[in-house]
Parts: structure tokens; sequence; C-alpha cells
């Protein structure tokens, strides 16, 4: 996948089924993965040559979309999560996990 933009189109970004999660597509291609199932996610990974466009908070709005399709009500992470991505997280609505780690979204 050429890295010839600065930011994606969210439309662009779908969510596949993938061995321990969902894989991340861009215009159809892998660009990265989520670990996890609806309503939480363990960790979301991003291809190097194309973080900083947009990918990763796109994606999470796809797996919220996701959760709240299977019926769910909330989104959790349980890890310590990348600073990069903890901005995404907290601009997107999630807040910290006050009595365990990780960040949870009422949906």
């Amino acid at each position: 996948m050429e890295d010839d933009t600065t930011q994606i189109d969210p439309e662009d970004v779908i969510l596949t089924k993938g061995t321990l999660g969902y894989n991340i597509l861009l215009n159809g291609e892998y660009v990265g993965a989520i670990e996890g199932f609806p309503g939480k996610m363990e960790m979301i990974e991003v291809e190097l040559h194309l973080r900083d466009k947009g990918i990763a908070r796109a994606a999470v709005n796809e797996f919220i979309a996701m959760s709240q399709a299977h019926g769910l009500s909330e989104v959790t992470t349980n890890n310590v999560m990348h600073p990069a991505m903890e901005h995404i997280l907290e601009s997107e609505g999630f807040e910290k996990r006050s009595e365990e780690m990780g960040w949870s979204k009422e949906i």
C-alpha cells in the first residue's frame, strides 16, 4: 500500500474478520489489525509507514459501530495503550477506567 496521502477518508477503512480479531483494510488492502471481539478491544496496530493518517481513528469508529450492531452498550480496552492511541480514545469519548487498566466508552 502506498503512503502518498496525508489523511485517509474514513469511509475507505473497513474491518474484516481476522485470526485474533479483525483486519483493518484501506481500500481493500491490509494495513493493520485489531485484536479483540465486539465490545472488547485488546490491541490495535497500523503499519508503521501508514500511521498518522487517520487509519487508527477510523478503525476505532468502525469497531464501535460493529459493537453497537452486536447489541452492546460499551466498548472497553484492558491494556495500557500507546500515547497516540490514548489521544484517539480520549478524543473519541473514551474515559480511563478508574479501578482497572484501560479505557471504556458507553455506546
